[in-house]
């Protein structure tokens, strides 16, 4: 078992910056010893990639098994959202 965990350095001006990185930008999957050998240029970790869930590797989901899959989606949503009412709050 993998875990991916992403993070973001965001940057609004010079005195506004700040890391996110939290469990919402994290993902976990198994990473296979055979690679699938279906390649999606740019990201190099879904073809050993298969999601814990159907079993399927990362590049043979379909758009909606891959939108379940990758929930680090809505943390990312959750993460600059909470950015923005930070830096109003800080600024108001």
């Amino acid at each position: 078992m993998t875990h991916y965990r992403n993070t973001i350095f965001l940057i609004l001006s010079d005195d506004q910056k700040r890391w996110l990185m939290d469990d919402t930008l994290e993902e976990t999957f198994y990473l296979a010893s055979r690679p699938q050998p279906a390649r999606v240029e740019g990201f190099l970790l879904n073809s050993p990639s298969v999601d814990i869930q159907s079993g399927k590797y990362f590049v043979d989901l379909t758009d909606e098994e891959r939108s379940s899959a990758c929930h680090c989606r809505n943390g990312f949503r959750k993460s600059f959202s909470e950015a923005m009412r930070s830096f109003g709050d800080e600024h108001s």
